[in-house]
């Protein structure tokens, strides 16, 4: 959906009474709720990707996703439309991210053969030690049991997310809020044990 002009009237549409057309079958709702989210959810997906080209397939993939969840009624608070917006965007980008391989173009001198040494030089495998402690520290520190559970389990342990959701009682959505919640707190103690380290 490609739109070119924002209509003022349509701009200062509460959420809820967008959700409303929407689910009433209007068109013009679908392009107000691109028009109003397009920005947010292309900067959201282009940070996490960094990658133009995906990021304007995943924004279009996000503006499908969400219209499909709003009929389906999985939006159950249409004031909270913006967020939903935000995690749809933030969760598929990394989810994307997880599914790409991690496989670098070879360069010139690798493409001739000249491939160096991939075990890790003393210094990194220091440095990979350095970086486990605080980490290990980071996860000690963390106040709730369920971030530190939920952490360890999803990024170490590399659990499958079905089961954790079953285990701890979380549907997938609320998941990705939780775990969301638990790496920006993880995030900002491992910052402050950096900083306090150097």
């Amino acid at each position: 959906m490609e739109v070119t002009s924002v209509e003022p009237a349509a701009a200062c549409e509460k959420p809820a009474d967008l959700v409303r057309r929407i689910l009433a079958g209007e068109g013009s709702a679908e392009e107000e709720l691109v028009r109003r989210y397009r920005r947010g959810v292309s900067i959201i997906i282009r940070r996490i990707t960094n990658d133009a080209f995906v990021s304007d397939d995943m924004c279009q993939e996000t503006f499908r996703l969400a219209l499909t969840k709003i009929r389906r009624g999985d939006l159950r608070d249409a004031e909270r439309l913006s967020g939903f917006m935000c995690s749809l965007a933030r969760n598929l980008a990394i989810e994307s991210c997880r599914q790409a391989p991690k496989l670098a173009p070879l360069d010139e001198a690798e493409a001739a053969g000249s491939f160096s040494d991939p075990a890790p030089n003393q210094l990194h495998r220091l440095l990979q030690q350095e970086r486990a402690a605080a980490i290990r520290q980071v996860l000690k520190e963390l106040r709730s049991s369920r971030d530190r559970e939920l952490l360890y389990r999803f990024y170490i342990a590399e659990e499958d997310k079905d089961q954790i959701c079953a285990d701890l009682g979380l549907s997938r959505l609320h998941f990705n809020r939780v775990l969301y919640r638990a790496r920006e707190r993880f995030r900002e103690l491992y910052e402050n044990v950096i900083k306090s380290e150097s």
